[in-house]
């Protein structure tokens, strides 16, 4: 059983196992539970941005694209956007 003591502003460090086992690095961020009595759970949130990376590359997986057929497409996507959007005709 590891401990973890209360510092100054609230900070906690978590052990140096459980964030190898978990692989977790500075800067993430976590859910707290309250589950009563003075017992929470701690949850990691994995960012949005990382979510929706998983699912581009996923989706660039499947259709069998490179890496630069993507950024051209985006390129072209921006583009499009911008003329779209903020060019007067």
């Amino acid at each position: 059983m590891d401990t973890v003591q209360i510092r100054t502003k609230g900070t906690i460090t978590l052990p140096a196992a459980l964030r190898k086992k978990y692989k977790m690095e500075e800067g993430e961020v976590f859910r707290l539970i309250d589950v009563g009595d003075g017992s929470f759970f701690l949850i990691p949130l994995e960012s949005k941005v990382m979510q929706s990376a998983d699912k581009v590359a996923k989706k660039v997986s499947e259709a069998n694209l490179s890496l630069k057929e993507l950024l051209d497409t985006l390129d072209e996507e921006r583009a499009n956007y911008y003329k779209e959007h903020y060019v007067k005709n």
